[in-house]
């Protein structure tokens, strides 16, 4: 756990399942995404409790104002879903902090990638991916990965670890 003045990383607790959702949904409503891509919201506790895998919350206070998860989608590569700031929060310096919590945790599970889906119109958050060393790609499909096969509305961004 990452610890502030106010702001704190830790890993989702079951009973904040909800908030998430909530959190979420929102940051969606915001961005206009397809609602279709909001799938696994419900217990983001439980979607991200496997092997491999963490959903992180970014906290001021008692306040849900980001989070992140990592899922396995093989031995050697996780998929970063969910990677969102409050709006307000936005250009503090927090993603980064999320981040690297996010590579540590990758690293300590012995992945040598990271991947992720970016919308294509989403310029802030492909900004961010490139500083952070992301390099485009063009995934196979992956059963586990709904946005794998998306090209038409998705960017695809690959983190050698």
């Amino acid at each position: 756990m990452l610890s502030g003045k106010e702001i704190r990383i830790q890993k989702i607790k079951k009973e904040e399942a909800k908030k998430a959702e909530k959190f979420c949904q929102g940051i969606f409503r915001e961005m206009g995404w397809e609602e279709k891509f909001a799938y696994g919201l419900d217990d983001l506790a439980e979607s991200f409790a496997g092997p491999g895998q963490i959903f992180l919350l970014v906290k001021k206070k008692e306040k849900i104002i980001g989070c992140a998860g990592l899922k396995r989608l093989s031995d050697k590569k996780a998929l970063l879903k969910r990677f969102y700031l409050a709006k307000e929060f936005r250009g503090r310096g927090l993603a980064y902090l999320l981040f690297q919590e996010i590579k540590k945790f990758a690293k300590r599970n012995n992945y040598q990638a990271i991947l992720l889906d970016v919308f294509k119109d989403n310029l802030r958050a492909k900004k961010f991916y490139q500083k952070e060393g992301f390099e485009v790609f063009k995934p196979r499909f992956n059963k586990n990965w709904l946005e794998s096969q998306k090209p038409e509305l998705f960017d695809y961004r690959k983190l050698e670890l």
